[in-house]
């Protein structure tokens, strides 16, 4: 069922969870929902909101294609076009069906075009034990992400392209909705030195 990530027993425990690979897969990338979360890792609690991996790389592309253009002096309309092209990353997406993005592909570049050889060996088609099928995707997209442990807490929401990338495999943990941060700790003030206890 997961190929890639081994074949014995103790790689299952490096796969990705396949519940929260499905969430992302269709309900964020193929479905566009954004949704709050909460995620587990290495020891991190972060939170925010899972947005698309096209959303993601349209926002650095545009940063990047932002960046070079100001580097330009006096660019002709064919420059700009040009360098907003090879800044375009938006086609480098995991989870998109690329047809969507550039049209019907010619069966002049299609593998199954070639007739079968008559005399060549097929074996037969065995039932799987377990026909459901891990999405194609590595990572998630955690957009105005906020590191809430360890303390004080981290935001990212006024830096130029404020999504993380998180690889799957690295979450320990995760639950939908997004934590709320107080910011007023005045309510709890510290204790005298003289009471702190080691």
């Amino acid at each position: 069922m997961f190929n890639e990530f081994g074949g014995g027993d103790a790689d299952f425990w490096q796969e990705p969870d396949f519940l929260l690979a499905d969430l992302v897969s269709g309900f964020v990338n193929k479905g566009g929902m954004e949704l709050g979360i909460t995620l587990f890792v290495k020891g991190l609690v972060l939170t925010g909101t899972l947005t698309s991996e096209q959303d993601y790389l349209k926002a650095i592309s545009g940063m990047f294609a932002t960046q070079a253009k100001k580097s330009l002096v006096n660019p002709s309309k064919q420059e700009i076009k040009n360098t907003e092209d090879v800044f375009d990353f938006t086609g480098l997406a995991e989870d998109v069906d690329l047809t969507e993005l550039y049209g019907q592909r010619d069966a002049e570049f299609d593998d199954d075009t070639a007739e079968p050889d008559e005399h060549e060996f097929e074996a037969p088609d065995e039932p799987d034990d377990d026909d459901r099928t891990m999405p194609n995707i590595r990572y998630l997209h955690l957009k105005d992400p906020v590191i809430i442990q360890p303390q004080p807490a981290v935001s990212f929401t006024h830096t130029q392209v404020s999504i993380l990338r998180v690889k799957l495999t690295t979450i320990d943990g995760w639950m939908v909705g997004k934590v709320t941060v107080d910011d007023d700790l005045e309510d709890f003030p510290p204790p005298p030195p003289n009471e702190i206890r080691h």
